[in-house]
């Protein structure tokens, strides 16, 4: 009979390894010995010195901005050559007005906005295109003008005013200076507005745009209204609050009192109106052929008919209430 035979698990040999907790090593004092050589405490030293000392280096630095090559004074500052029109003090007149000190600072970094919106704000900039700083202190400004059309008839005066009716400085012209402009008479408002702000009417918005074509020269050709000899645009007498601006019409009036009946403003839309150059080009082949004035006038002139031109005697109480204007 067969013995059955059973073995015992043989006892391993290996004990199981024992896990030994990892337990703090003493510091090394290789750090100490670093710390505490010569040259680790120098630059410690050094560093302190610097973080200790730097506020009051600082303070007894001389301050640049306060030196005269960092300051900008209206004489420091070069505008493009500006036309005759343009008061020669316009530089200190933007200082006064943005009420800046003496001196501005070259260094300050709004210094350069500051100008530019200083200069914006002047009646006579229409824009301003670079603000450009240099040293020694020096500012260089490249400005866009703006430049008188016309000057509006008022109850106390003539007001000047640019080629999108915007309210020009009155102190700025002397009597003479009135010739040599056309002159906008019947408007029955006064401005709305500051200098350098729009007059607020569409009847005067109207009228600097017709001025403003009347002012463009061709060449070496005198203006056209001085070509033409037309001395004053008349606005429509009446206007009321429901017309828009695109129904209002025009009229000139020449030196000898004869009156162009010109129509709508040169910025209509309407269809029916004439071009500003097919205005223009009656105009001055009329005038060159018979002229707008003679002993038997002064007359009416209807440039508006897409068939020609109409002239007849001007109405005896157009004529005589020009006078009492």
């Amino acid at each position: 009979m067969a013995k059955s035979t059973s073995r015992k698990p043989r006892p391993s040999r290996k004990k199981d390894a024992e896990v030994t907790p990892v337990l703090p090593q003493p510091s090394s004092p290789s750090l100490l010995r670093w710390f505490f050589r010569p040259g680790t405490l120098m630059l410690t030293a050094a560093i302190a010195s610097v973080w200790i000392l730097a506020p009051v280096i600082v303070r007894q630095l001389p301050k640049l901005d306060a030196r005269p090559e960092y300051r900008v004074s209206p004489g420091q500052i070069t505008i493009n050559p500006p036309p005759r029109w343009i008061p020669p003090d316009l530089v200190a007149q933007v200082f006064e007005r943005a009420e800046f000190g003496d001196s501005e600072s070259l260094l300050d970094e709004t210094l350069s906005e500051r100008i530019a919106a200083a200069f914006y704000t002047h009646p006579w900039i229409e824009n301003v295109r670079t603000v450009r700083k240099s040293f020694p202190a020096h500012l260089t400004v490249e400005l866009v003008y703006r430049e008188p059309v016309a000057m509006v008839k008022g109850v106390d005066g003539y007001y000047p005013i640019d080629r999108n009716g915007i309210l020009l400085p009155p102190a700025d012209f002397s009597i003479a200076d009135i010739e040599r402009y056309p002159v906008i008479e019947r408007v029955a408002s006064v401005p709305m507005g500051k200098l350098g702000e729009p007059w607020g009417d569409p009847v005067v918005e109207g009228a600097a745009q017709l001025a403003a074509v009347l002012n463009k020269q061709e060449g070496d050709q005198p203006s056209w209204w001085k070509q033409l000899e037309v001395k004053s645009i008349l606005v429509p007498r009446r206007v009321a609050l429901a017309d828009s601006a695109d129904s209002l019409e025009y009229q000139l009036e020449t030196v000898g009192g004869s009156h162009i009946l010109w129509g709508r403003a040169p910025n209509t839309r309407h269809p029916g109106e004439l071009t500003v150059e097919q205005k223009l080009q009656r105009l001055a082949e009329f005038h060159s052929d018979l002229g707008f004035d003679d002993e038997h006038g002064p007359y009416e002139i209807d440039i508006r008919p897409w068939h020609g031109i109409g002239r007849g005697r001007l109405a005896k109480e157009e004529s005589d209430g020009r006078q009492q204007l």
